[in-house]
């Protein structure tokens, strides 16, 4: 019985690492070609199939490093590390991008003006 689930818990990250491998990449390439503009217009079909490459890409290779390492397979353990470095490394550069990209605050004063004629408009003023 101990070497059918041993054969099992090899063939899951098998599975696992060829999903990560293949599909992943397969899912980014639909997710892109799907948002392409075609004769100028704009479209977002593909964004479900870049939601499942990113919850995939992230998934696969932290789901492989707890089971690989809970059942003490080293090299398992240090591909599905390799590839959770790598997809941290993807997302840091999407936020870093994000943060880049943020628009500028809204124009106007940023602290409390009081007005002629008036009282202030200031928060418990």
């Amino acid at each position: 019985m101990g070497e059918s689930r041993r054969g099992a818990v090899s063939a899951a990250l098998a599975l696992a690492a060829v999903g990560w491998l293949v599909v992943v990449p397969f899912l980014v390439l639909q997710g892109a070609l799907a948002n392409m503009p075609v004769f100028g217009t704009s479209s977002h079909a593909g964004d479900g199939y870049l939601v499942w490459a990113a919850w995939l890409g992230a998934g696969l290779p932290l789901a492989g490093v707890v089971v690989a390492a809970t059942t003490r397979r080293r090299g398992w353990t240090w591909f599905f590390g390799i590839a959770l470095t790598l997809a941290a490394a993807v997302a840091a550069l999407q936020v870093a991008d994000d943060l880049r990209h943020r628009p500028p605050p809204p124009p106007g004063p940023r602290h409390c003006v009081e007005h002629s004629g008036g009282g202030n408009e200031c928060p418990g003023g």
